[in-house]
């Protein structure tokens, strides 16, 4: 199955109907208990009432006496002998009352005949037999017990009864009866009041109210809660039960497509372009298969092309060495011609001018050349970098020594420690100073400042100028390779536009960055980064004031101007 997405549906589905089939069984056991507690306890009471007086009676009064408990209650009650059969729950006394399920909707009750160990009540319920007819029935039956006895223990005999029923029995005075004037009518005509009320919070009651014969007072039954196949109060828990299960269901199956995803993202952001058949891991066979295969292939041509590239630059540089050569050989032949000449009294001085020119024209050819070279040697592959403590004072004031001797209307300064040392490789950091003091010195006014900066495992080289700025739209671009800026920063202030190019990809090998900004001077800030954590260690001791004490805290000597005894 190639759509990753459409496993994802169907598995969404199955979790659907599995969830569903799970939550439906469930709900269907859990309704069936709650079914048979539901018809034991609204019956065994009025069966316990019909068990009495069957007891009390025998023969065809006994007969008539489960005829009249019929006609009152509407339940299907039969006498049966001794009943074997019936099973009981480990524990459970073999004469107390027992329900068997037949199926989902009917149940077999068998209440024992008080004092004939070998009779019992039997009858088939349902649910909808605990109505309205059973609640009037079960009130005559109560009346008839009360009535058996005399006027003062009837009380006492009631709360007895109480025992047999899960619902309050009530014996009510005129002023405490709560009765709308409809049912105080019919209750004044002898009748038996019957009430169905739905509460607030969701379930149905059933209560009914009859008087107790001349006495004044009425007995009361309920409310008798009626069964509710959903509860309410149960249906939010259910619903956010399933929806829980279904997002776990959901997470299960996309978390695979998100780790896969995630190595993916991360091994293109790791992609060196090195060559490698599979930079990517391809695995599976899906649409993320069908992905990591062309990236695979994508990035095998870009490697391709940059080969090609970098093969060119190679043949076209070195292909130029050789007529420079020639060039600068004939330009010698011609300065020692036009020597013999000026010997002669000839005047050459037009003719030296040219030669002069070319000389200088050949000079930024072969440095255009030497860049070109360097940087298609750096953008093939990361060499292997030889990090070791670097004073970094010391080879700032290397690098400064040429340009103030050569830019004497410059002031060149840094304010860093003579003892702090960085680890970074000596060669590549030298030359990216070298570039990016070599571009301040052409576009300085009066003024070059470096300044160090340390942040955990970071150092930020700051190199100002005080020149004419560039344009925020074009800092991005001009550290591309052959990018310049067109108004100021041009060709002819020197300058392979490779420069910039070199130090990024120096300081790329280093984990760092450049960045080009605004300087507090006016003209441009050079920010180069590298990361000063050494390979193998979770701590930076890599910036040391002495070698054997760490120091992270960037010293604030004098400004000092390097070699102060060179003079123009």
């Amino acid at each position: 199955m190639r759509s990753i997405f459409l496993r994802i549906y169907i598995g969404i589905v199955c979790a659907v109907l599995v969830i569903g089939a799970g939550a439906l069984s469930a709900w269907r056991y859990w309704d069936n208990g709650r079914l048979d507690n539901f018809l034991l306890s609204s019956t065994a009471g009025t069966l316990s009432l019909i068990a009495d007086g069957s007891a009390r009676h025998s023969g065809q009064r006994q007969e008539q006496w489960l005829a009249l408990s019929q006609r009152v209650t509407s339940l299907q009650i039969e006498l049966i002998g001794p009943a074997a059969d019936t099973p009981t729950r480990q524990g459970q006394d073999a004469r107390e009352p027992q329900l068997v399920q037949l199926d989902d909707e009917r149940r077999r009750l068998r209440v024992p005949v008080p004092g004939h160990p070998e009779r019992w009540l039997q009858l088939i319920l349902i649910e909808a037999d605990v109505n309205e007819q059973l609640v009037r029935g079960t009130q005559l039956l109560l009346l008839n017990e009360l009535g058996r006895h005399p006027q003062p223990a009837r009380k006492a005999i009631l709360d007895k009864l109480q025992q047999r029923f899960n619902w309050p029995l009530q014996w009510l005075s005129r002023a405490q009866l709560s009765a709308n004037y409809l049912q105080r009518r019919a209750l004044e005509r002898g009748d038996t009041v019957v009430e169905f009320q739905t509460l607030a919070n969701g379930p149905r009651i059933i209560r009914s109210i009859a008087p107790i014969g001349n006495s004044g007072d009425y007995l009361q039954q309920g409310p008798i809660p009626l069964f509710e196949h959903f509860p309410r109060s149960l249906l939010m828990p259910a619903g956010l039960l399933s929806l829980a299960l279904l997002a776990l269901t959901c997470f299960l199956l996309v978390r695979p497509l998100e780790r896969r995803l995630g190595r993916m993202a991360h091994e293109v952001d790791g992609l060196q372009l090195s060559g490698n058949s599979q930079p990517v891991t391809v695995d599976g066979n899906d649409a993320l298969t069908a992905l990591a295969n062309k990236i695979n292939a994508m990035s095998g041509r870009i490697y391709q092309l940059l080969k090609a590239q970098r093969d060119l630059n190679h043949a076209v540089s070195h292909e130029l060495k050789t007529p420079l050569a020639r060039l600068q050989f004939r330009r010698e032949l011609a300065l020692q011609k036009l020597q013999q000449l000026n010997i002669k009294g000839t005047d050459t001085r037009g003719v030296q001018q040219h030669l002069d020119g070319m000389e200088t024209s050949l000079r930024e050819l072969n440095s255009l050349v030497e860049e070109i070279l360097l940087y298609a040697r750096l953008d093939s592959a990361a060499p292997s970098l030889t990090l070791a403590p670097i004073p970094l004072a010391a080879m700032l004031d290397e690098l400064f020594q040429p340009i103030q001797t050569q830019h004497c209307h410059l002031q060149l300064s840094h304010t860093i420690d003579p003892q702090l040392k960085i680890y970074a490789d000596a060669h590549y950091l030298h030359r990216a100073l070298q570039n990016l003091l070599g571009n301040a010195q052409r576009y300085a006014q009066s003024q070059i400042q470096v300044q160090l900066q340390l942040e955990d495992n970071y150092a930020q080289l700051l190199v100002d100028d005080d020149g004419p700025g560039i344009d925020p739209a074009l800092w991005q671009q001009i550290m591309e390779p052959f990018q310049r800026e067109e108004s100021s920063r041009n060709r002819n202030s020197g300058g392979s536009g490779l420069g910039l190019a070199i130090v990024r990809q120096i300081a790329r090998w280093h984990h760092g960055e450049l960045k080009i900004s605004q300087a507090e001077l006016g003209g441009v800030r050079a920010t180069l980064t590298l990361s000063t954590q050494k390979a193998g260690s979770s701590t930076h001791p890599e910036l040391t004031a002495t070698d054997s004490e760490p120091s992270v805290k960037q010293s604030e000597p004098s400004v000092k101007s390097s070699e102060p005894e060179i003079t123009c």
